[in-house]
């Protein structure tokens, strides 16, 4: 009878504490066989390994930046991660010590692994029968973000024992500063911003280096649950706030601040500096000069890596100049709108270049890059086009080196006959009968061009054209010299800059210095005025432009010397030319891009769009801006 009682507890009570000290028997054996293995594990997997040897936090993929000649000037970031590494004295105290207290509170006093942290989570996995606490250290979360890359999402006892080695072998060869400098510049903090850097750039629009207690302890919660604590979403945000005051507990529990100074932090509004960032984020992602940064990046791929570009961090200096740039938009904006309901107008283009150095001072490639409807991000400052009549000059300027004279006397009839299969018309239906090649030029006459073109012969005129720069085929026949082959306007400006600067071949200048992320000059491309090989004589480039000059006087008001171009369909309306100091490109087309990309003629109630009109109205308005 008194035996009874005895047996129902036990009944009730299977295991009991036996139960209790088994599991911790168990996890104990396990960690501790873990510890003792660390030696046979290194050797084993010694030759599989990535070296640790030369880590260093400069050596993760970094954002690479683009500037305006002015060096201030952002006009886009590119990167594979967006990340600006740091030093560690470069991250604010509280930071460091918010990290530390939520993620790892001894990380100064223990090794790779946290033994008392991995037994709690034995103790967990085992209760639960899953493998979902985390008991890594800062070091273990190095390991899996920084070296073992795709595998780092795995639970399996290889990718953990290799985790267990690399972390032992990086605190044996690493300080502890030193890792946490690596980590504090890996870690994702969500909003594609990889390190602390970028996340408070991102979040706050100050550097890592002056955050305050209440940005701290909120960016130190976020690499938890990146995308559940996005705090510039109304849930994410209440969420990150909830998360914000678990990382400010533990950091009066680490001894680092008190509680009323925690209270304080918690306190503090930071949804106006959230706001802000957030806006400032969004309007750098429309870039100031999106064609022309497509541009300096095709070019820049030529000479680099491309891979090395997206993750080097490296500092590019344009010479692009940001006034310049605006000016240059607004004119193509504005000239588009004046023509797109009598004419059809709907693109644009303009390129703006110092004749003399030929660095790239604008670029518009559209009237607009982010419009698919008219084929926005096809950049028609390098797209080939028909010149229309701007080609003349490369007949004329031929005409002067080889004898002829502004006052030489030029046919300008027989238009019909004189050129079997090709009968040529001027755009006024008349023929002038002997004229002089000023005349002829600054009427932009086409017979007379043509009879000009022939006997000066086509293979002098494409050896001129070539040596100033026109890179596309010519096609050898006489409709070349009335605009009928396709060339680029850069090229084509290019070659219209050696006019201004009295003969010299100019290259597109685009890059002024690229950096490395330790500033370490790769490249440095000091502007040099009129360095260029002589490709023309003086005394042509000067007659040249005195023609042009005189051809556009009575319309422009300023000393300017330019050329008009219009192909006979009205497909491209072009205006050319330059001062003293600029020489600018100006081109109007309608682009569509359904049902497959094409371009249609600029034709409407006022019949064609000629470039005098058209393109020559923005052009203007840049150049006396």
């Amino acid at each position: 009878m008194g035996e009874t009682p005895v047996r129902r507890r036990r009944q009730r009570r299977p295991g009991g504490h036996h139960w209790w000290r088994r599991i911790l028997l168990l996890t104990t054996a396990g960690l501790l066989t873990i510890l003792v293995g660390t030696g046979t594990l290194l050797y084993t997997y010694a030759g599989e390994l990535p070296s640790l040897d030369h880590l260093s936090a400069q050596s993760l993929p970094q954002t690479t930046r683009i500037y305006a000649r002015d060096g201030v000037t952002l006009l886009e970031q590119r990167y594979q991660q967006r990340r600006t590494v740091v030093a560690l004295n470069n991250v604010a105290w509280d930071l460091r010590h918010a990290t530390i207290a939520i993620e790892d509170r001894d990380f100064y006093n223990h090794g790779a692994v946290n033994p008392v942290r991995m037994l709690a989570a034995g103790i967990y996995d085992i209760l639960h029968q899953r493998a979902a606490q985390g008991g890594s250290t800062i070091t273990q979360q190095l390991v899996k973000n920084y070296l073992l890359g795709d595998s780092a999402g795995s639970r399996s006892l290889d990718r953990k024992a290799r985790e267990l080695v690399l972390a032992v072998e990086l605190e044996r060869q690493y300080t502890k500063d030193q890792i946490l400098e690596m980590y504090l510049n890996t870690i994702f903090y969500g909003n594609q911003s990889f390190g602390v850097e970028a996340a408070s750039q991102t979040y706050f629009g100050t550097s890592a280096s002056k955050l305050d207690l209440a940005q701290a302890s909120l960016l130190a919660g976020l690499p938890q649950r990146p995308s559940d604590l996005n705090p510039f979403l109304p849930d994410g945000f209440a969420h990150a706030r909830g998360r914000q005051r678990d990382v400010l507990d533990a950091m009066v529990s680490g001894g680092y601040i008190t509680a009323a100074v925690a209270d304080k932090a918690y306190q503090e509004d930071l949804r106006p500096m959230l706001t802000a960032a957030h806006q400032a984020a969004f309007g750098q992602r429309a870039s100031l000069a999106p064609h022309f940064v497509d541009y300096v990046w095709n070019e820049l791929e030529q000479r680099y890596d491309p891979g090395y570009l997206l993750r080097g961090g490296l500092r590019i200096v344009t010479t692009l100049d940001p006034k310049a740039q605006a000016l240059a938009q607004q004119a193509v904006h504005d000239g588009v709108g004046r023509y797109a309901r009598s004419y059809r107008v709907n693109n644009g283009a303009m390129l703006v270049m110092n004749p003399h150095t030929g660095e790239v001072l604008a670029m518009v490639g559209s009237a607009d890059y982010y419009n698919n409807d008219i084929g926005g991000q096809v950049n028609y400052t390098v797209a080939p086009r028909q010149p229309g009549s701007s080609f003349k000059p490369y007949t004329y300027v031929t005409a002067l080196m080889n004898g002829w004279t502004p006052a030489s006397p030029l046919e300008d009839s027989n238009g019909a006959r004189a050129f079997p299969g090709y009968p040529v018309h001027d755009w006024d239906n008349k023929e002038l009968g002997t004229i002089t090649l000023r005349q002829s030029l600054q009427q932009s006459r086409n017979i007379s061009s043509v009879h000009l073109f022939k006997d000066v012969g086509i293979q002098k005129v494409f050896t001129t054209a070539r040596e100033l720069g026109i890179s596309t085929p010519l096609d050898p026949s006489l409709p070349t010299t009335l605009g009928a082959s396709e060339l680029r306007m850069i090229d084509h400006l290019s070659a219209y800059s050696a006019f201004a600067n009295g003969g010299h071949r100019v290259r597109p200048l685009d890059v002024l210095e690229v950096r490395d992320a330790a500033g370490t000059v790769l490249e440095a491309n000091a502007p040099q005025p009129n360095a260029g090989e002589r490709v023309l004589p003086a005394s042509a480039t000067y007659l040249l432009t005195d023609i042009l000059k005189g051809a556009v006087r009575p319309t422009m008001g300023i000393p300017v010397a330019a050329k008009s171009g219009t192909t006979t369909d009205f497909k491209d309306a072009w205006y050319i030319g330059y001062t003293s100091d600029l020489a600018v490109a100006s081109w109007m087309g309608r682009t569509v891009t359904k049902p497959a990309p094409h371009n249609e003629s600029m034709t409407g109630s006022a019949g064609g769009l000629w470039g005098e009109i058209g393109p020559a109205s923005s052009w203007r308005q840049f150049v006396k801006a």
